[in-house]
C-alpha cells in the first residue's frame, strides 16, 4: 500500500506540478517577449536558423556579444548562427556593412568581428577608413591590397544590397536584434535582460 501511494504521489509530482512550473518559468507571449516578422522569411537550406542583427558602431552590440559567445558553446547542432549587419538608409551603416562582408568574404569574419569591436568600442581607435582597415587586417594575414580590392568588389556590393533589403523585410527599426527561423523578433528590451534574450530565443527555436 505504502508502495502504491508512493508510485501515485510520484505520478502526480510528474503530470501535475512539473508542466505548470515548465509554463510559468518559460512562458513568452508574442507582442512581448518578441513579435512577428511582417512577412516570414525563407531559412532554406537549414532546418534552423538564427541571425544576430547589429551596427559596429552601436555599443549595445558590443555589449552583447560575450553572451551571443556564451549561447553559440551550447547551441543546438541542427541550429545555423549568422550575423548580419543592419543597413538603414545611412552611409555610415553602408559603410560599416561593407567591412563586416569584406571581413567574411576574405576568410576571417570571427577574429576580425571580435577585434574590430573591441578596437572601435573598447579601445576607442579610428578605423573608419579604408587604410586603416586595411592596415588594421594586416596581422591576420591579409595583405592591404587584398583588403582594398575585397572592399571594393562587387561581392561586397551585392552582399551589403542583400543586407540591407533584409533588414526592410525583418522589420528591423533598431538594434541589436534576433531574428529567429525568419518568423520571429526578439531584442534585450523585449527580453528584459542579455540572459533572457537567449532563452527566448531558445523557446523560439522550437515553436
Amino acid at each position: 500500500m505504502l508502495r502504491k501511494f508512493f508510485i501515485t504521489s510520484l505520478l502526480i509530482l510528474s503530470f501535475g506540478i512539473q508542466p505548470a512550473l515548465a509554463n510559468e518559468a518559460f512562458g513568452i507571449a508574442e507582442g512581448e517577449e518578441y513579435k512577428k516578422i511582417p512577412t516570414p522569411q525563407s531559412i532554406a537550406p537549414n532546418e534552423k536558423k538564427v541571425v544576430e542583427v547589429f551596427y559596429y558602431g552601436c555599443p549595445h552590440c558590443y555589449e552583447l556579444e560575450s553572451s551571443v559567445h556564451q549561447w553559440l558553446k551550447n547551441k543546438p547542432k541542427e541550429v545555423h548562427f549568422e550575423r548580419m549587419p543592419a543597413v538603414l538608409n545611412n552611409p555610415n551603416w553602408v559603410f560599416m556593412a561593407r567591412v563586416f562582408y569584406t571581413a567574411k568574404f576574405l576568410g576571417i569574419e570571427q577574429p576580425f568581428h571580435t577585434k574590430y569591436f573591441d578596437a572601435i568600442q573598447r579601445d576607442r581607435k579610428p578605423i573608419f577608413n579604408v587604410d586603416a582597415l586595411a592596415k588594421f587586417v594586416e596581422p591576420m594575414g591579409i595583405k592591404p591590397d587584398a583588403y582594398k580590392q575585397m572592399f571594393n568588389s562587387f561581392q561586397v556590393t551585392s552582399a551589403v544590397s542583400r543586407a540591407k533589403q533584409m533588414t526592410q523585410n525583418y522589420g528591423i527599426d533598431g538594434v541589436p536584434a534576433v531574428i529567429i527561423n525568419g518568423k520571429y523578433l526578439t531584442d534585450v528590451p523585449m527580453a528584459s535582460s542579455r540572459q533572457a534574450l537567449w532563452k527566448v530565443v531558445n523557446q523560439l527555436l522550437n515553436k
